[in-house]
């Protein structure tokens, strides 16, 4: 039998285990607000968008850098890679992710998802359009493009454009597909590999960046000592951040952010040989020429 002082003794001990209870709860429900109160927003990367760098190397150094930018703010940016294009626009459609960075084909195949005032470009050797150029060895006697017929042609993962030019380019010259018109398409992860391709000769021309050439043979003087070009493209937006056209993107502000992403992107060693500058703001005006190259090899693939 307890006496009142034990009867009191044990009241005052589930009266405290009620108390800390009741705090515990509290805390959580203050966490769990927090956590409401500063919303997550995520930006797709395709892993095919993904060049000098992994997968971890992009999500640990970008998110790291976002984390920093988004501590002042209501809300946080995520980068978060996608295994493919199918699954980064599924999760766009579904208002799973707030926007991408890749190519502006996903832009211009899905215009109507995306907000016209939330478009962004890197600036890449001080220019916000590309040029895309043909390359082939000095001695292969290659002066057109119709010589490379069943020859074997390398090109980048993340040069979704550079693909469609040579596809242009083959159209224009009554040339046929690349499929059937080279004997073999390489496809490279990393640019340089693409030129490396060409000059060991495991190819007989390649489909590269300008600018990416021109950063290949610093590395290696020789690639430019020893090849040409045949082909240039127009310039082009090449690589594309966009935004969804929501409530979510209005509640915070998209310039200020790219701003110090652009900052922050600058700092990554994984970045350094980009030569990758500010991000700027475009208009959908811009993106007229990708538009146009898109429309027309669509067309030409409803005639056959």
């Amino acid at each position: 039998m307890l006496n009142n002082r034990d009867n009191l003794t044990v009241i005052r001990m589930q009266s405290l285990g009620s108390a800390f209870q009741y705090c515990f709860a509290l805390l959580l429900i203050t966490l769990s607000f927090q956590s409401q109160a500063k919303p997550e927003y995520v930006v797709g990367v395709t892993e095919q968008g993904i060049r000098l760098a992994t997968v971890e190397e992009v999500e640990l150094g970008f998110n790291s850098e976002l984390d920093k930018i988004s501590k002042d703010k209501d809300y946080s940016l995520k980068i978060k890679v996608f295994p493919s294009d199918v699954e980064l626009k599924k999760m766009i459609s579904e208002h799973k992710a707030e926007g991408y960075f890749g190519s502006p084909v996903i832009f211009v195949e899905q215009m109507n998802t995306f907000g016209a005032d939330h478009l962004y470009v890197p600036i890449i050797n001080h220019q916000a359009k590309q040029r895309y150029v043909i390359l082939v060895r000095n001695d292969s006697g290659v002066k057109q493009l119709a010589q490379l017929k069943q020859k074997r042609i390398a090109y980048c993962t993340t040069d979704e454009v550079g693909v469609l030019f040579l596809q242009q380019a083959l159209k224009d010259k009554n040339l046929g597909l690349s499929d059937t018109f080279f004997s073999k398409i390489i496809i490279k992860k990393n640019p340089n590999l693409v030129a490396s391709a060409v000059f060991f000769k495991e190819t007989e021309a390649a489909v590269i960046l300008e600018n990416d050439f021109m950063v290949a043979a610093e590395l290696n003087p020789q690639l430019q000592k020893q090849m040409h070009v045949i082909e240039t493209s127009p310039e082009y937006v090449t690589h594309l951040l966009a935004f969804r056209d929501d409530g979510h993107t209005k509640s915070f502000n998209l310039d200020d952010t790219v701003k110090q992403l652009s900052l922050a992107i600058q700092r990554l060693s994984l970045m350094k040989s980009y030569k990758f500058g500010m991000m700027q703001k475009i208009s959908v005006e811009d993106l007229k020429s990708v538009r146009a190259l898109v429309e027309s090899l669509n067309l030409n693939k409803a005639k056959q």
